[in-house]
């Protein structure tokens, strides 16, 4: 069995983690909310020209889908590894490898869409107010972002964590990845917060399993993210200058409900 380990990347190339992205992704929208419908509407409404920019873009599925409308779509990501995905998938769209905390691209966009939580991938309060000045400084006057994140459900948010084990089921190796009979096990494993800074970190084991069940490769690696309250939220959104700030529990418009969906939308002035 190959151990490997990497707690300073949650996205390293080669991982089984990388490489399982999109399969884990799919099966969260046969569960959870799909954001993909909310985002590719926005765009259809409100991109008249200058087009869409996706922070967080990761391997880059909404902004194809985005794209599959006639939509100019630019995506910036943090991790290498995940940008190579994107562009060996959809190499017509504009991919930029970046920090959504300090870049400068140049441009303006009607819509700019921070997806599946990518603001809570920033664990420090002081960036995550960077993403939203950088965010503005994209759009052009009256232009609008829209995000979405976990509201918090502050009794899993104590100093104990959770120390209970998930395990998913078990998916097809990924193509590329790992030998053809095998198949993928993926566990969360235990989470420990710090209700100080709002971060947490879920700790998770990807393996690659032969027909006997044998361990044939494992690799395990920590997500750290920080929960944003709501009135938090607001505030950040304000004091970057957005307004017309509107806050849904979901994906359908339904009105904020606690420990849901945080999607919001708000406005650059004109």
């Amino acid at each position: 069995m190959t151990n490997s380990s990497n707690s300073d990347e949650f996205y390293p190339a080669g991982s089984l983690n990388t490489a399982s992205y999109d399969l884990r992704a799919d099966l969260d929208r046969k569960f959870f909310d799909d954001p993909v419908p909310f985002y590719t509407r926005l765009a259809k409404s409100l991109a008249t020209g200058y087009g869409v920019l996706e922070l967080g873009c990761g391997t880059g599925r909404i902004s194809a889908a985005i794209a599959r409308l006639g939509i100019a779509v630019t995506g910036l990501d943090l991790s290498p590894a995940m940008l190579d995905q994107a562009r060996a998938n959809y190499p017509d769209i504009d991919w930029h490898l970046g920090n959504m905390c300090d870049f400068d691209l140049g441009r303006v966009f009607d819509l700019v869409i921070i997806p599946f939580r990518g603001l809570q991938e920033v664990t420090d309060i002081t960036d995550q107010r960077r993403a939203l000045d950088r965010a503005f400084a994209h759009l052009k006057l009256g232009g609008a972002l829209a995000l979405d994140l976990m509201d918090p459900d502050l009794r899993y948010c104590l100093p104990e964590g959770d120390p209970d084990f998930v395990e998913l089921p078990v998916f097809p190796m990924p193509d590329g990845i790992g030998r053809p009979d095998s198949r993928l096990r993926i566990t969360a494993m235990e989470r420990t917060n710090d209700p100080l800074t709002q971060r947490f970190s879920e700790h998770w084991r990807f393996e690659e399993i032969g027909p006997d069940g044998d361990v044939r490769r494992r690799e395990e690696a920590w997500h750290h993210l920080r929960w944003i309250t709501r009135s938090e939220m607001r505030l950040m959104l304000e004091l970057s200058g957005f307004i017309s700030i509107t806050e849904f529990s979901d994906f359908n418009g339904s009105p904020p409900r606690y420990a849901s969906n945080q999607v919001w939308m708000a406005k650059r002035p004109d």
